[in-house]
């Protein structure tokens, strides 16, 4: 439920009605709805890529510069990036955030699952030194928990004891649609 707005109590436990207003009106939720119509064996692929390309548009920003375009691009870099190739379709870079001078935290996504693409939901291998070459040599990686507060060699699972008395352990199959968050150090 994105909003509701009710303006007699009914009854379900708040014990006033709900309505919650901005500047005297009631709040008004927009938003925009995409349908698609594909074939089931083309949906995956056009809704997981699709997505992405929604959320992560790029923004345009625009500034009058004090000088002339001459000097301002041979004294400031105009582009640049830390990936060095690009990465397959079904993996995203989700987090690239630089921890201290040498050391980056990266969250990588693989964001289909399993069976839910003939091609995309298979395994993929990235090679972060190759991607990551701008940033420098790859000294050491620590792969982390997802919050990434904790190297995942020290997570401790809590086991469970079940109905049937065996413990439960969870198995994730990591190649299908994870979230792997790592610390790189680099030598530069």
């Amino acid at each position: 439920m994105i909003h509701r707005r009710i303006i007699y109590d009914d009854s379900e436990g708040v014990n006033e009605p709900l309505n919650e207003t901005a500047f005297g009106k009631g709040l008004v939720v927009r938003g925009k709805h995409f349908l698609i119509l594909e074939l089931p064996a083309n949906s995956a692929l056009i809704h997981r890529v699709g997505a992405q390309e929604l959320f992560m548009h790029p923004i345009a920003t625009y500034a009058l510069p004090q000088i002339s375009y001459a000097n301002y691009s041979s004294a400031y870099h105009q582009t640049w990036s830390a990936l060095s190739e690009s990465m397959p379709l079904n993996v995203h870079l989700l987090t690239l955030d630089q921890l201290s001078a040498k050391q980056f935290l990266i969250r990588i996504e693989h964001y289909f699952e399993l069976n839910e693409d003939e091609i995309y939901s298979q395994a993929v291998n990235v090679d972060l030194q190759a991607l990551f070459k701008s940033l420098g040599t790859i000294t050491d990686l620590t792969e982390l928990t997802l919050a990434a507060n904790l190297p995942l060699s020290q997570l401790h699972r809590l086991n469970w004891m079940t109905n049937d008395k065996e413990l439960s352990h969870v198995n994730i199959l990591r190649e299908f649609c994870f979230i792997q968050s790592s610390k790189l150090c680099f030598l530069f």
